[in-house]
């Protein structure tokens, strides 16, 4: 029943492996000064829970943002989840791993520039401060699997059950997230130019830029600097309606 160290290669590999694809959904054509609007309200939307720019731009319903939000807290709880080895088998360390994915993404720290042409096409240039936490977190979180095994060792847990047990490591682990998360820190700024595409009656930028923002919003533990994306390329193709969920490794 002793627990392994956390393998700490692959929290990157999770949040790779689920990069978000909500870059599709556009605003309709309009100005350049526009351009930048939109990608903060896309970013604040889908990290900060916050709507009001992204459902003007979007025409989005506040239930359909409200849920594209809620599907981003809960990868990043599943992520945090598979990278630390979590079980979850109590519904109030479920709702703690939630609240503290909110946390963690209300301290997302981001500017987006005007938008600017080159060679014609135009680009914002946004500039993300990787959250440091799971860095920082390293020394108190192997010292917190080390005291469990040998609380393990002495016995402490020989008439729990499996989900008790589970329940007690889980819990821990979350705590010190969360005391980190009060104080979060941040690694050297990453800024990533962001093409905004343009089609017949909307504008939106592509999945891979999309991928490359959100990939540096969460920095990880064994890189200078947050991992780049190397999934395959997509087909970038708007959606027909604002605020449209996609699924999974699909396409809306």
């Amino acid at each position: 029943m002793t627990r392994r160290m956390p393998k700490y290669k692959r929290l990157t590999i999770m949040l790779l492996s689920f990069a978000l694809l909500f870059s599709l959904t556009g605003c309709e054509k309009g100005k350049s000064e526009h351009y930048q609007t939109y990608v903060e309200s896309l970013i604040s939307a889908n990290y900060l829970g916050v709507y009001s720019e992204y459902m003007n731009c979007t025409k989005s319903s506040e239930e359909d943002a409200d849920a594209m939000y809620l599907q981003n807290v809960s990868r990043l709880a599943d992520n945090l989840s598979a990278y630390y080895g979590l079980e979850i088998t109590n519904d109030d360390v479920a709702t703690s791993l939630m609240t503290l994915s909110k946390s963690i993404y209300s301290k997302t720290r981001f500017e987006v520039s005007p938008a600017y042409k080159d060679n014609n096409v135009y680009y914002v240039d946004v500039t993300v401060y990787p959250m440091d936490i799971i860095r920082n977190t390293n020394d108190k979180v192997l010292a917190y699997v080390q005291d469990f095994n040998n609380r393990v060792a002495a016995g402490e847990f020989n008439n729990y059950e499996k989900s008790d047990y589970e329940t007690s490591f889980a819990s821990g682990l979350i705590l010190i997230l969360t005391e980190a998360c009060d104080s979060m820190t941040y690694r050297d700024p990453v800024t990533i130019k962001a093409r905004i595409i343009t089609s017949k009656d909307t504008f939106y930028i592509s999945n891979d830029d999309f991928r490359a923002i959100d990939a540096a919003v969460l920095a990880t533990v064994d890189t200078g600097s947050p991992a780049e994306s190397t999934t395959e390329e997509t087909e970038d193709v708007p959606s027909d309606e604002g605020g449209e969920l996609p699924q999974d490794n699909e396409q809306p």
